[in-house]
C-alpha cells in the first residue's frame, strides 16, 4: 500500500467509505452563470458587440453612399 492510502484509511471512518458519496455532481450545481459567463463579463460582451455592430453599420452606410458626411 502507498502512504497516501494509509493516510486515507486513518482519516476516514470505517462505516462510510468515500465511494458512497451522494452529493451533487459538478454539472448539477447552479452557479448563476449563463453561457459560462458572469454578469460583468456578459455586460462587457454586449457592449463590445453593440459597438462593433454600430461601427460596421456606419461603415456600410458610408460605403454605399446612403449617407453623406456634411
Amino acid at each position: 500500500m502507498s502512504d497516501y492510502q494509509d493516510l486515507r484509511d486513518e482519516l476516514t471512518p470505517d462505516d462510510k467509505p468515500l465511494d458512497d458519496w451522494s452529493g451533487k455532481n459538478r454539472d448539477e450545481i447552479d452557479t448563476g452563470k449563463i453561457f459560462g459567463l458572469a454578469a460583468g463579463e456578459r455586460m462587457m460582451l454586449s457592449i463590445i458587440l453593440f459597438l462593433t455592430v454600430t461601427v460596421l453599420s456606419i461603415a456600410l452606410l458610408l460605403a454605399t453612399n446612403s449617407v453623406a458626411l456634411p
